[in-house]
């Protein structure tokens, strides 16, 4: 995203067929959701530690109500691979937004040394991923 740049490197990531894995009180199914990756990140040294959740819907209001629904419910409406969290952490926040017809979780865990740069590389990297489905399935007419 422009010139802002962040070194994370990739330490994981899942493919499910279903939204059942990561769906932790039935909102995802609820509203339909049909299949979810989980994708996980360490960044300065391991300091910082983030995973993100993409999921698909049928419609891009479906995505949007999964989002606000999940926005007013506690953490546990989605599970995610806290492995690939830190235990204890000085930063620790999730970022939910429905982008089109996909909905994107992000979850940052951070230490007291990277605490100052993890509300940007949390924001950027929500950011980025929902960008990316904002210009997926584009239909060009000429």
């Amino acid at each position: 995203m422009g010139t802002v740049k962040f070194n994370a490197n990739k330490v994981g990531g899942w493919t499910y067929d279903s939204c059942d894995p990561v769906d932790g009180r039935g909102v995802l199914a609820k509203n339909k959701c049909q299949r979810a990756i989980q994708l996980a990140y360490s960044a300065y040294g391991g300091h910082l530690k983030a995973v993100q959740i993409a999921m698909s819907f049928p419609t891009d209001q479906a995505a949007k109500t999964a989002a606000d629904r999940l926005s007013k419910l506690n953490s546990d409406a989605v599970r995610w691979r806290v492995d690939k969290t830190l235990d204890t952490y000085a930063y620790g926040k999730i970022l939910t937004g429905a982008s089109k017809k996909y909905l994107v979780i992000t979850i940052v865990t951070a230490d007291k040394s990277a605490r100052a740069a993890a509300t940007n590389f949390h924001s950027y990297l929500q950011a980025d991923h929902a960008g990316y489905f904002l210009s997926r399935d584009l239909t060009i007419t000429s």
